[in-house]
């Protein structure tokens, strides 16, 4: 009697999780919506302003917003990757400088970038967090993005045809086939030669020039100016930090250029750093050590961008 029982419940926990595991997938198959038909086989980049992302709310039309932000590292190689994924989904992908939507409902939800915004009949779905632990993935390959647009939205691939045939893929590719405080107060643009006036800088022994070019807003041009107040203290006696605004200064952004090609080394963005013979590009937590060994290293050296070859070719 009780092996009879015992059997009746296992064949119930069997149904039961079977019931639940069904209702699963169909919750997360009635999530996935396709764009409107004019969004596939384009694989193209629109930028659009803010009137015309509210214009496309007010349709109700279901699409992909990329937001980006000017002279932004981690915005650049974020477009990287979305190129890569256009290369083998060609959907339409508007694009918008985050600078637009300061004063717009969507700028009320989006504290950070690059994102990434999902719309369906013009509300949005989802949108990915530049600063969420649990979004980092999605930023970092054409797959991982695939992944988490495929969890909301049809893909279309093209056939050989070039007809079109809805196929989500939600599945694995393989099997589908500081700042310094002045804040450059000392940047004198002069009206005869409209450049900036350097001679502000200089070069001191025993100390290294640090050239820091951030954006306003930038979350790690942030982290980076936080980090050289924390070093200042122990650190301050062994270098000068020259800090230039760029995303809302032209000509500072025009001397991130200069200082990047004096250096060899491109600027894509910011946070865009030179100290000493070293150059970095971006800025985290785990450069930090980078950033103090090339301190120590570089302040008894003599090199220095702007005297050396920058001044020098001037």
């Amino acid at each position: 009697m009780k092996k009879k029982w015992l059997i009746i419940s296992i064949v119930a926990l069997i149904i039961v999780a079977a019931t639940i595991v069904v209702f699963l997938i169909f919750k997360n198959q009635s999530k996935i919506f396709s764009l409107e038909s004019k969004y596939y086989n384009t694989g193209e980049k629109i930028e659009i302003n803010i009137s015309e992302l509210e214009e496309l709310i007010s349709d109700k039309e279901s699409f992909v917003v990329f937001v980006s932000q000017d002279m932004c590292l981690a915005s650049s190689n974020f477009e990287v990757v979305i190129n890569d994924f256009l290369e083998e989904y060609p959907i339409t992908i508007y694009e918008i400088n985050y600078s637009e939507l300061k004063e717009s409902d969507l700028g009320d939800f989006l504290e950070h970038y690059p994102s990434f915004v999902i719309y369906k009949n013009g509300k949005m779905v989802d949108f990915l967090d530049a600063n969420a632990d649990e979004d980092t993935d999605y930023y970092k390959t054409a797959d991982g993005l695939r992944s988490w647009l495929t969890t909301y939205i049809s893909l279309v691939e093209v056939n050989k045809d070039n007809s079109l045939s809805n196929n989500n893929t939600n599945i694995d590719k393989e099997d589908a086939e500081n700042e310094n405080s002045a804040e450059n107060d000392n940047n004198v643009v002069t009206e005869e030669s409209n450049t900036i006036n350097l001679d502000y800088i200089t070069k001191e022994e025993g100390k290294v020039n640090i050239y820091f070019f951030w954006g306003d807003g930038c979350p790690h041009c942030e982290s980076e100016s936080a980090f050289f107040d924390s070093i200042e203290s122990e650190y301050g006696d062994y270098y000068n930090l020259y800090s230039f605004e760029t995303w809302k200064n032209e000509k500072n952004a025009e001397l991130l250029k200069t200082f990047s090609d004096a250096m060899e080394v491109e600027s894509r963005g910011v946070p865009y750093t030179i100290i000493g013979e070293e150059v970095f590009t971006g800025f985290s937590e785990s450069m930090e050590s980078d950033f103090i060994n090339a301190i120590v290293e570089e302040k008894d050296k003599s090199f220095d961008v702007y005297f050396d070859k920058i001044s020098f070719s001037n």
